[in-house]
């Protein structure tokens, strides 16, 4: 599997765009955090063995989500870099958008785990991928 990897410069396009088309504050993204949370991400995938597509998905939600480098939107950014992430490696999920979002919330206030929300969205991909009658 061809691992594909998050340049930063995608997550602030992604930030910005929610920004412009949704309520939250505008201002600066520390480029820093942001680098070091996708640093996280790429170091599990080199030195953990990281290698399943919906947990890399959900520690790029978790990463983005936990960093606090954006002006707003962090948790709304995070998802959507996992949505892209999995699109790019032919994983397309359905959207049940109150379900991920109440998952990232769940994610972040420590109520469920990364694994959990790997789980989440593997989920809602199978439940996409499934036939319908």
């Amino acid at each position: 599997m061809d691992i594909i990897c998050f340049p930063f410069e995608r997550v602030v396009e992604i930030n910005a765009f929610i920004l412009e088309t949704e309520p939250g504050m505008k201002g600066a993204v520390d480029l820093a955090k942001l680098q070091g949370a996708l640093g996280r991400v790429d170091n599990a995938i080199v030195y953990q063995g990281l290698d399943d597509v919906f947990e890399i998905a959900a520690k790029y939600t978790a990463s983005i989500a936990f960093a606090h480098s954006l002006p707003d939107a962090n948790k709304r950014t995070g998802l959507i870099v996992a949505l892209e992430y999995l699109s790019l490696n032919d994983f397309e999920l359905t959207d049940d958008n109150d379900l991920l979002a109440d998952a990232v919330r769940d994610l972040v206030v420590g109520d469920i785990t990364e694994l959990d929300f790997a789980d989440v969205l593997y989920a809602q991909y199978a439940q996409g991928d499934a036939p319908t009658d």
